[in-house]
């Protein structure tokens, strides 16, 4: 059997998950990895705010001209800031695109991470820019042009398919980080077919993690995101340990019952 096939057969032969176990394996490895999680979320805010700056610096030239007033309809000043900066509105809707993929990037970086420190190894900074290699940049940035594509497409069909879509979708990054030497399409293939076998008990734990992840913000005024974001990505981590598992013998899964 292929890699794919042998992924396949251990997840159609998996058993079935305990949300509480799920849960709790998920807080587990929090505690480990909640100070890269912070990391994580610096470097995406360091690395968008001068984006960010960019982006809204039309409309505060503009407001500061005496051009944007408050009679000013939404394609006035569409057409406002396009007379004004044109090309330039362009060129940073080009550079978000490329601080999206620049971000996610890190977000892969950050599930090898959690794999190395789950398991007992020691935190490389290092690992954060694993995915910035050329080696293996571009069949990244190939799984972020799929992803887009399969989500615009399941949007473009309507809002059923884009919800059942996001669950396989999550897995995608998991499944890419672990197993980079697959194609993209074997990626897609083993990320649907993960998702569809634990569908229902991602999609709750999802959800559930979004209210905590809602509240905790609310609560702590927006201070509280910056700690709990990256906990939002660990079950994908923990079914995709418990179902598929690593090669590595220290990293065999361990069975959720």
């Amino acid at each position: 059997m292929n890699t794919v096939q042998i992924l396949s057969n251990k997840i159609q032969t998996s058993k079935s998950i305990d949300f509480g176990n799920l849960f709790n394996e998920s807080l587990g490895v929090f505690k480990k990895v909640w100070i890269q999680g912070l990391l994580l979320q610096l470097f995406s805010i360091v690395l968008m705010l001068p984006f960010l700056i960019s982006f809204y610096l039309p409309y505060f030239t503009l407001a500061l001209d005496g051009d944007l007033s408050q009679t000013m309809g939404t394609d006035d000043l569409s057409h406002a800031l396009v007379e004004e900066y044109g090309t330039s509105l362009i060129w940073i809707y080009l550079l978000m695109i490329m601080v999206s993929i620049i971000s996610t990037l890190f977000y892969l970086g950050f599930y090898r991470i959690v794999k190395e420190m789950d398991h007992g190894n020691p935190f490389v900074m290092s690992d954060f820019f694993y995915f910035f290699k050329g080696s293996i940049l571009g069949k990244a940035i190939g799984v972020l042009l799929a992803y887009t594509a399969i989500s615009i497409l399941a949007a473009l069909l309507c809002f059923l398919p884009l919800i059942y879509a996001i669950v396989p979708l999550m897995f995608m990054l998991p499944v890419f980080v672990y197993n980079s030497h697959l194609s993209i399409s074997e990626i897609i293939k083993v990320s649907f077919a993960l998702g569809n076998k634990k569908w229902g008990i991602t999609f709750i734990i999802l959800v559930l993690n979004v209210v905590l992840f809602y509240v905790i913000t609310f609560l702590t005024c927006g201070l509280g995101a910056l700690f709990f974001s990256c906990f939002i990505y660990l079950p994908q981590y923990i079914i995709y340990k418990n179902v598929i598992g690593f090669e590595t013998p220290e990293s065999a899964p361990q069975t959720i019952v």
